[in-house]
């Protein structure tokens, strides 16, 4: 194996041992002050460099160049085991969502149902989404999830195993000119354990206090042999077995938050049968209703009207059942003194189930619009009346029919494999070390799903009523009896894609001392990589024509072979300040060459004060469903139509109003209620069809960022470091809002948004069109293709804290991170010719401040952490466009100001650890332990919940233990 070089000088005889001293001492305050910087343990910094231990050259995340432990000018966020263990996580994705830097609004398998790519969990830093927040694995790529989510490719977390991470080191400003496309917000680099000898088995179980039903347990398996330095070589293994059970809404209804009734009761009473009382029932049952008519035969439960209610909450699932298990294998061998041989086989398997809300039939109902795409054309169902002739309407007349299929299977099953198989060498030659790999991941899922309406088996099995269909709804169907298999699977086949990534990889590099300046050393590394990549995203069939009432649809066949070389150097004009420079050239196919350069500047203006800066330019090219043949086509849901809602709400506020003057027992009570809920749902919260194509022109999205800060240590074991970070993004691939074009509508070329004519409007009769003054149809779909078309810029504070505190009874620990948001805008195309939006900082999604702060205190065997976690309050509103939750608009919904925002949130966690017992190490982790709910945000609950459930989990959750017990044989 090479040997890393000591700089502390070369060996002497006693007349350099002065010298020799000194420099020991100069390199363990550089060394600790940098540490410091990065987050890191001080204690750990100064062992790198004790007397009795020659101090190591290793790479850190943002660099390709060795240098002495943590010794950059580059912000980079140290996360190490201990913390880890201490934060009480119980999975990569938790642990990304405790950095300051990250955005809470990450794809989440918990929350992947209606996504595109269900079945796994990313990261975002910097608020610029998942594709450009690049996730590393020792230093290397892995395969992206197979199933895009939409346009976006990303790494899936859930593939990771938590436990066989030792650190994890965040580059929190650009990182293209070292690693490459994706890197524009920064680097996530996930280090697992290496020289690890013994066999340790841990168990973890994790409970919510307040609602047994939400659990999850892991346990896993690590074993080491060999030592590389007298046996030549060093094997580890892991294996990670992860599961978490599935909840429903019902079971926890009563423990909601009751502000979320209480407000939407008062701002709407007719919306109880939304929230209601604790979650009133629905009139979409089985076996149904007819409006004016009643409760349909076999009904079991009824409301004081009569009529047959069904409870919804019973199908809302709050978190999805998972199973998963992670193996890594890795290994070293010492083939000469001067070479190593490495290899690493990384293996996951994921297993998602979500249960879907079983789906209803609304004869009053819009037409439900989507894409057919075979012809790129829109697509319509249309919800019929029943006929006067059908058995079960005694109205004499059509009549209209509220029905829920209760007999249907409604499922998500999504299951994942993915892998990465890598070999290398690294050494020496001369004075110079190099390391080349060549590998092979992939990832492969199967995503099905059923519950959806199939249009021709719809026609086979309930009939044609557009052409008078006298049989219609009953055929093979039966409206509320038992129907065979046959037929069910006919009326809700299953549907869904297969997804396929494939990569193949070879990379090298060679770095090393190459001459002097000034008397110290110049460092130069250089290098480059070749990765082919292909991926598919194959559809059912019945997706890929169209036939799914309501489905979007994703497709992608495509590969490409890109190529890139890279390059950096440093070199200290004098003896306190480094500078460093680096490049990267990548080729993409049919995508010029991009050349990403780098620069960074450390100084070190006093014994207790470093001064840094970088500023790079970053890119992400575009990706295979982007540029590549690929088509989708998908909704927007909850959109505002600026042309009708406001109509829809006086409409709705009057039928309430007749609702509320009839008695508790008249039918016509609810119906009118549950009308007025459709009409504001069809036309304030909107289900918009979107039609995309990919396109072959598009341009790699470019970013500018740079950073500037400085470490202080103004006492002894203590250390603080500021960091401001700006980043601007252009040429970013996407579409524009659909929000934003409803905005624009009568300023954008013909046929970017359709609306259905007015003679197919369901929410308005002639003469309510007439009464409310409304002229335009309702919305049918946006068309367009993927365009360089927004630019996103964002700066903040980024700030870390570690201190060593002594006290009487023992030291305490202190980790703080915290990251200020200044400025976070969109560019609007559509605004005034194009104009930057509102600063999105403090707006929703978007909470200025973000910190946390954990202390630790040792009492020989226990050791105690106190952490904290803060986000300050945010606003309803988002852009300028969101004429709803602006201060006029919360006004008109009846919210008061203190309404009209998510309050700022603090949440206290324990860790309790005890080692007294050899071998075995004993956890308990108290997640909120003063039992906080989260702040009440009414604009989730009301748009994304539909005012039936709230977004975030942890309203529910409540104080959670988590035990954990290691032994190590």
């Amino acid at each position: 194996m090479a040997r890393s070089r000591d700089l502390a000088g070369p060996p002497g005889g006693t007349g350099n041992s002065e010298r020799i001293l000194k420099q020991k001492l100069v390199l363990k305050q550089c060394s600790l002050a940098v540490a410091l910087a990065l987050g890191s343990s001080p204690l750990l910094a100064q062992d790198a460099a004790t007397d009795t231990q020659a101090p190591q050259r290793v790479v850190i995340t943002g660099s390709n160049l060795k240098r002495i432990d943590s010794e950059t000018a580059t912000p980079v966020q140290v996360v190490k085991k201990e913390e880890i263990t201490r934060m009480g996580v119980n999975t990569v994705k938790e642990l990304m969502d405790t950095l300051t830097s990250a955005d809470r609004g990450a794809l989440s398998d918990v929350g992947g149902n209606n996504s595109f790519a269900g079945g796994a969990s990313s990261v975002a830093l910097r608020g610029l989404g998942k594709q450009s927040t690049l996730v590393l694995l020792n230093s290397r790529r892995v395969a992206p999830y197979a199933l895009a989510d939409y346009n976006e490719v990303f790494t899936n977390l859930d593939t990771l195993p938590l436990d066989a991470v030792e650190r994890v080191e965040i580059l929190r400003n650009g990182g293209s000119a070292i690693y490459g496309s994706d890197a524009v917000a920064g680097v996530i680099n996930i280090i697992t354990r290496s020289d690890y000898k013994g066999l340790q088995a841990r168990a973890s179980h994790n409970q919510s206090l307040k609602n047994s039903q939400i659990h999850e347990s892991t346990v896993a398996l690590t074993g080491g042999m060999g030592d590389l330095g007298t046996d030549r070589y060093n094997v580890l293994a892991n294996v990670e077995v992860y599961r978490r059970n599935a909840t429903n809404w019902r079971s926890m209804v009563d423990d909601i938050n009751p502000a979320y009734g209480e407000k939407f009761s008062a701002v709407a009473p007719g919306s109880g049968q939304m929230f209601g009382e604790r979650g009133a029932p629905s009139t979409f049952s089985y076996p149904g209703n007819i409006i004016g008519q009643g409760a349909l035969p076999g009904c079991e439960t009824k409301n004081a009207a009569g009529l047959c209610v069904y409870d919804r909450y019973s199908r809302f699932q709050a978190q999805p059942s998972a199973n998963r298990v992670n193996a890594l294998v890795s290994g070293k061998l010492a083939i000469s003194e001067k070479l190593e041989g490495f290899a690493e086989v990384l293996y996951s398997h994921t297993k998602t189930d979500y249960m879907s809300a079983f789906l209803t039939y609304d004869s009053t109902a819009n037409a439900t619009l989507w894409g057919d795409p075979q012809t790129s054309s829109r697509r319509e169902f249309n919800y019929y009346y029943l006929p006067a002739t059908h058995p079960l309407n005694t109205t004499g007349e059509e009549a209209p029919l509220r029905y829920r299929f209760a007999d249907s299977p409604s499922y998500r099953h999504t299951v994942s494999d993915q892998y990465r198989t890598l070999a290398g060498l690294r050494g020496s030659l001369g004075d110079y070390e190099w390391e080349t790999a060549a590998g092979v991941m992939g990832s492969k899922t199967k995503d099905r799903s059923r519950g959806s309406l199939s249009v021709t088996g719809f026609r086979d099995v309930i009939g044609t009523p557009e052409n008078g269909d006298p049989l219609f709804f009953n055929r093979g169907y039966k409206i509320g009896q038992a129907n065979t298999p046959e037929v069910l699977n006919a009326l809700f086949p299953e549907n869904g894609y297969d997804g396929k990534i494939t990569q193949t990889f070879i990379d090298g590099k060679i770095s090393g001392e190459v001459g002097k300046f000034m008397g110290n050393p110049v460092s130069v590394a250089v290098g480059g990589e070749i990765r082919h990549e292909k991926m598919t995203i194959t559809p059912t069939n019945n997706l890929a024509v169209g036939d799914i009432v309501g489905n979007g649809v994703s497709t992608a066949n495509a590969s490409r072979t890109n190529e890139s070389v890279f390059a950096e150097g440093n070199l200290k004009p004098i003896n306190s300040l480094e500078l460093t420079g680096a490049v990267r050239v990548d080729k993409f196919k049919d995508v010029k060459a991009h050349a990403s350069p780098k620069v960074s500047a450390r100084w070190e203006a006093a014994p207790q004060l470093m001064i840094r800066g970088t500023w790079e330019s970053g890119f992400r090219a575009p990706n295979l469903t982007e540029s590549a043949q690929s088509s989708k086509f998908a909704f927007d849901n909850g959109q505002r139509d600026p042309k009708r809602c406001d109509q829809a709400q006086r409409l709705a506020d009057d039928l309430r109003a007749r609702s509320d003057a009839l008695p508790a027992t008249d039918p016509n009570k609810q119906l009118l209620s549950a009308r007025a809920d459709t009409v504001e749902s069809d036309e304030c919260t909107a289900s918009v069809a979107s039609v995309v194509r990919n396109n072959p022109n598009l341009k790699p999205e470019t970013s500018r960022s740079a950073t500037l800060g400085f470490v202080v240590e103004p006492v002894r074991g203590t250390s603080v470091s500021v960091d401001f970070w700006h980043i601007k993004r252009k040429d970013e691939i996407g579409l524009k809002s659909t929000a934003e074009l409803l905005a624009a509508e009568d300023s954008l070329p013909p046929r970017t948004i359709e609306r259905l004519s007015l003679d197919q409007d369901r929410t308005f009769t002639p003469a309510e069109r007439a009464q409310y003054g409304v002229t335009k149809g309702p919305l049918s779909s946006t068309s367009g293709m993927f365009e360089n078309t927004v630019q996103t810029k964002t700066s903040g504070i980024d700030m870390s804290l570690t201190s060593r505190i002594p006290t009487p009874i023992g030291r305490v620990d202190v980790v703080g991170n915290a990251t200020y948001l200044l400025d976070y805008k969109l560019f609007a195309p559509t605004r005034n010719g194009g104009s930057w939006g509102d600063n999105l900082a403090g707006q929703h999604g978007a909470s200025k401040l973000t910190a946390n702060l954990m202390a630790t205190l040792g009492l020989g065997s226990f050791s105690h952490s106190v952490r904290a976690t803060v986000r300050s309050p945010q606003k309803l509103q988002y852009d300028y466009y969101d004429d709803e939750y602006n201060a006029a608009g919360c006004a008109e919904s009846g919210y008061e100001p203190n309404e009209c925002r998510v309050a700022s949130y603090v949440r206290w966690d324990y860790n309790l650890t005890y080692t007294g017992i050899r071998n075995l190490t004993l956890s308990l982790f108290v997640r909120n332990a003063l039992n906080h709910r989260p702040p009440v945000d009414l604009r989730q609950f009301g748009s994304d919940g539909s005012g039936i459930i709230p977004q975030d989990l942890e309203d529910v959750q409540g104080r959670s233990v988590r035990v954990t017990a290691e032994y190590r044989f």
